[in-house]
């Protein structure tokens, strides 16, 4: 059995059942981990931006995924966006607990197109850089701040952590920067990214 979970602060929507929907309904908040408690593996749908990058909801649904896999669960999360406006264009009032169901229905169709929550560290590695930074699909290195390119939830809520801005949509980036820092086998992805005079730094 799996749950799915459309994540509010106030009330939640889920779903609960194998391949088929067995119960769903909404519940507050703070009665979401009686239920949980039955359950190893939760389906999370994470709200992003119509334009395809993280908003401060992302990051409290990754923040209550990070809770739920230190407390044993196997957490699977699943972009919701068009979950909400389906339930607008078809007059569902209980909207929750229909996003809840499309996210279950989704992910059982199709689980490859969740990504599984992982709890990540960054890299104590001594490395000086120029200027404005970008991280570009890695982790953290400590004490060197930056922008942060990556659709890795788990890579986006550990930057979000250090205090670095998280893109989600390469599109939505308007400038240059001094470094980026990837992996060497990204290196031709990151031209785009990189002034003339940049460095490139790969780890």
């Amino acid at each position: 059995m799996i749950i799915a979970i459309d994540y509010g602060e106030s009330k939640c929507g889920f779903a609960i059942g194998e391949k088929f929907i067995a119960k769903s309904g909404t519940v507050k908040r703070n009665e979401l981990d009686k239920i949980l408690k039955e359950f190893k593996k939760v389906i999370l749908g994470i709200p992003l931006s119509m334009s395809g990058n993280y908003s401060n909801q992302s990051f409290k649904v990754l923040k209550f995924a990070e809770k739920l896999v230190r407390k044993g669960h196997e957490v699977f999360l699943y972009d919701e966006r068009l979950t909400t406006k389906m339930a607008s264009s078809f007059g569902i009032k209980d909207d929750d607990a229909f996003s809840a169901r499309q996210i279950f229905l989704d992910y059982v169709s199709n689980p490859s197109i969740s990504q599984k929550f992982e709890i990540l560290k960054g890299i104590e590695k001594d490395i000086k850089v120029i200027g404005e930074v970008l991280y570009f699909e890695t982790l953290p290195i400590k004490n060197i701040k930056g922008d942060s390119l990556t659709k890795n939830y788990s890579l986006a809520y550990l930057h979000n952590r250090k205090g670095n801005f998280v893109f989600r949509n390469a599109a939505t980036i308007d400038k240059k920067y001094d470094t980026v820092i990837t992996k060497e086998k990204l290196k031709n992805e990151v031209e785009n990214f990189l002034k003339d005079s940049g460095d490139l730094i790969y780890i």
